[in-house]
């Protein structure tokens, strides 16, 4: 934790709104940029008694990119204007006069203020991305923490469910056993979405490292089935995996928890005992498994904007829990084993086709290149 000065001095540098305000951290910011340029213009006066220097005006673009970097967009702003001004007063002749004579003069002035306009652009955009950055990582860092907090919790209460569950009062008690099942139920759900939270966090801090190995499609298929069988109780899944598929080389995990992911929007989007398809099916190089459901499906501008993080649909942000993640994993896990995932859908109450497509390489490995 950073003291007291330490934080001021972050403060200061960075042009934190929280200590001054935005007007008076824009203000700071102006009194740095005319201070910066103001030690340029001292340093080029020391330099030009001992040697001569021409096109002045360059030197002065560094204050606006430095400005620009850490106070944005007003402070450079007024750096560029002094760095018109200071050269055509102090350093272009008549000397200490405003006005420009000469016409290289003219022109550096000019060149000057085009190439300031266009790096400080540059530099406020470099700025705003960096904040950006920080609060990404700041976010996932609080989400993580908490989401470890809770899972503690989360996991005494799914397993006190499990143990009440089987107790012989609950058991004899119809309205106990129904109340015990909706408590469990509905933790495993929070102790899912808290997994997504995690795992969104982890990717988005570390990224996704695949250990690739050469893998059956549909042990893949079997395993997410498997993995979200807990939803599929009072549902017809249908399966067609086709006989002629071939070894993939992917990380099996990645993807089995990707397809597990579809599994489970499907069912958490479509009515109670609707029917979903699962399909697996060879396509010239490359391997398609496919999750069809009869679902609310989705508007034109969500078959893209689905597999954004945090994006849930208007639609259904009232009706249906979550965290808006799931779909984003997805495509982050697949897109790690060399693939790609996408979403079909003819419109809202028509359900929805989610296709996750891996290459399949034409030269089948060895049994020591599988292992490496």
């Amino acid at each position: 934790m950073a003291g007291p000065w330490e934080q001021l001095r972050l403060r200061l540098v960075w042009g934190s709104n929280s200590l001054f305000g935005a007007a008076g951290t824009r203000t700071i910011g102006v009194l740095f940029a005319l201070l910066l340029v103001a030690v340029v213009t001292v340093l080029l006066a020391a330099a030009s008694a001992l040697f001569p220097i021409e096109h002045v005006t360059i030197v002065y673009l560094i204050p606006v990119i430095l400005a620009a970097l850490r106070w944005g967009a007003v402070p450079a702003l007024f750096a560029g204007i002094s760095g018109i001004a200071f050269p055509a007063f102090f350093f272009y002749a008549p000397l200490y006069d405003f006005r420009v004579q000469s016409p290289a003069q003219v022109a550096d002035i000019v060149l000057f203020v085009a190439v300031a306009a266009i790096t400080g652009r540059m530099a406020v955009t470099v700025r705003h991305a960096r904040m950006r950055a920080q609060a990404e990582s700041l976010r996932d860092a609080l989400i993580g923490s908490v989401s470890h907090e809770l899972r503690t919790p989360l996991a005494a209460i799914v397993g006190s469910t499990s143990v009440l569950a089987q107790s012989p009062i609950v058991e004899r008690d119809e309205h106990l056993s129904s109340l015990v099942r909706v408590v469990r139920k509905e933790a495993e759900r929070l102790n899912g979405d808290i997994q997504n939270l995690l795992d969104a966090t982890r990717i988005s801090s570390e990224g996704i490292r695949p250990h690739l190995a050469w893998v059956d499609p549909e042990d893949v298929v079997s395993g997410a089935l498997a993995r979200k069988r807990h939803l599929l109780v009072d549902r017809e899944v249908m399966l067609a995996v086709a006989d002629d598929l071939p070894l993939i080389y992917v990380d099996p995990s990645l993807v089995e928890s990707a397809l597990g992911q579809l599994i489970e929007n499907a069912a958490k989007y479509s009515p109670s005992q609707a029917s979903m398809s699962v399909i697996a099916r060879h396509s010239g190089k490359s391997i398609d498994i496919e999750v069809v459901d009869q679902g609310e499906g989705l508007a034109g501008d969500e078959v893209e904007r689905v597999f954004d993080r945090f994006y849930r649909s208007p639609r259904h942000a009232g009706a249906v829990s979550g965290s808006g993640l799931g779909l984003w994993i997805a495509r982050a896990l697949i897109q790690a084993s060399g693939g790609t995932i996408r979403a079909f859908s003819a419109g809202p109450g028509h359900g929805a086709r989610f296709s996750i497509t891996l290459p399949v390489d034409t030269q089948p490995a060895s049994e020591d290149d599988a292992d490496e």
